[in-house]
């Protein structure tokens, strides 16, 4: 008996994985198809937009911020060299305990003002309104606040932005010099857009010069080179692929674009959650979908936005619990999605592939790791079918990754030099052992104490941006 339940289990698993290695071979070749094909057109729509600036619409740039004392600046100052013909910043000082707001203040030789502020969304009060002119045109406007959290410093900047789209951007990032032409693309392309989801890169990795790539380094900590390689596979591949049927659920929080308007329409950012960013990408699904809308929520891979990743276990581990508690909420709150006519493919593929492969999928490594050593140790586990079994797992995965980090150089034409590709080639394949594995386990401990740290959200640790000497 006990043998035919273990058989089962191992069955089950082997099925488990096999439609997820399905799913993301067609989504990475899908995603290799429509870039290549969209080459052209990009081309055609840079030509159109340079010639007709006027058909870009202005940008309002949201920062929030709490203790970013380390990278505010860098983040603020990057904005200068954007490529992009009217944008404001609006950075939001979400009540730091350190010198983030004064560093702004100082730095920028800003000017209090006594602004009425028109509350569309809710959020706490504001303390005090700074302002002043950057770069001889470029707005830049600091608000200091009662610390809300993240979501209530972003329905603070929505309350003050002047423009009709809105970007959010988180302190530690720093946008490429071409991104918001990049992002505001589907905009151009299909009116019926509402929110576009950037790129986000590792900026570990490389040094920025005015908003450019003019190194790139090979990572020498650990966890920095397994979430790069991380980074390539998911921003590549699945999310290009959702495109094709409009089932993107998330839009990451470090680079985001959407219509202010669609935003107040659902009410703003959720402030009791800390997966702020999927929460309000669901909350537009439903808002349309219930409402015969039409609409469109896109990804645009070449909107590039570089931003910091952990260094340290212990920054790696708060930020996937963070991650996985956000997506329980999301999902959780938005649960008449799944499996919901109303809400076609987007409700049933996207919601279902998120709760299984996404949501549940640490409880089913976190179990299959388990069982494992209890076979093992009660002798009913089948030697030559586990490694036989391993060995093609580890060599999908692998090539999975190796396949990403190609295209990845093909798209950008990033210039990796032979020590750093075969580096990344060996950690494509040693992050089966044991990396992964450490992930899921962050994300099963989330899951088990989701109640007790579903409000809570740990900072984790910045560092100044790599920098010529």
């Amino acid at each position: 008996m006990l043998e035919f339940l273990v058989d089962s289990i191992n069955n089950f698993f082997m099925i488990y994985i096999a439609i997820y290695a399905i799913i993301f071979f067609i989504s990475t070749l899908s995603a290799i198809f429509v870039i290549e094909k969209n080459q052209s057109y990009r081309k055609y729509q840079h030509e159109i937009d340079s010639k007709n600036e006027d058909s870009l619409l202005p940008i309002s740039i949201l920062v929030p911020a709490y203790n970013e004392e380390q990278t505010i600046i860098d983040c603020i100052e990057s904005n200068l060299y954007l490529d992009y013909p009217e944008f404001e910043v609006i950075v939001i000082n979400d009540g730091s305990k350190d010198r983030t707001g004064d560093l702004v203040q100082e730095h920028f030789k800003l000017k209090r003002v006594n602004r009425p502020i028109r509350r569309v969304v809710p959020c706490q009060s504001e303390i005090d309104i700074y302002e002043g002119i950057i770069n001889e045109k470029i707005k830049l406007t600091l608000v200091n606040k009662v610390n809300g959290g993240k979501a209530d410093a972003l329905n603070m900047g929505i309350n003050l932005a002047r423009y009709p789209l809105i970007t959010s951007l988180d302190a530690d990032s720093i946008l490429q010099y071409d991104s918001l032409r990049e992002i505001v693309m589907p905009f151009n392309r299909d009116n019926r857009t509402v929110a576009v989801g950037g790129n986000i890169k590792v900026s570990n990795q490389v040094i920025l010069d005015r908003g450019r790539v003019v190194k790139y380094l090979t990572p020498k900590r650990f966890i920095v080179m397994m979430q790069l390689i991380e980074y390539y596979r998911v921003f590549l591949n699945t999310r290009v692929w959702l495109n094709l049927f409009n089932g993107n659920l998330i839009i990451s929080g470090a680079f985001g674009l959407f219509r202010k308007d669609a935003v107040i329409s659902v009410g703003g950012y959720d402030t009791k959650s800390i997966g702020e960013d999927m929460d309000l990408v669901l909350k537009l699904h439903s808002f349309y979908r219930q409402n015969q809308i039409p609409y469109q929520i896109s990804y645009e891979p070449y909107a590039v936005c570089w931003s910091q990743v952990p260094s340290k276990l212990k920054d790696l581990k708060n930020q996937r619990r963070r991650w996985q508690i956000g997506l329980m909420t999301s999902m959780f709150n938005h649960r008449q999605m799944a499996l919901n006519p109303q809400y076609g493919l987007t409700g049933f593929f996207s919601f279902t592939y998120f709760f299984i492969y996404e949501m549940m999928s640490c409880v089913f490594d976190s179990l299959g790791i388990i069982i494992i050593v209890l076979a093992f140790f009660a002798g009913f586990l089948n030697m030559t079918f586990f490694l036989t079994f391993m060995l093609i797992y580890v060599f999908y995965n692998t090539g999975l990754s190796i396949m990403a980090i190609k295209f990845e150089e093909y798209m950008f034409r990033e210039s990796l030099s032979l020590r750093a590709r075969i580096k990344l080639i060996l950690f494509s394949l040693i992050e089966n052992f044991g990396y992964r594995q450490l992930i899921s386990l962050y994300r099963f401990s989330a899951l088990i104490g989701y109640r007790k740290h579903k409000h809570q959200w740990k900072k984790i640790s910045r560092v100044k941006h790599n920098k010529l000497h």
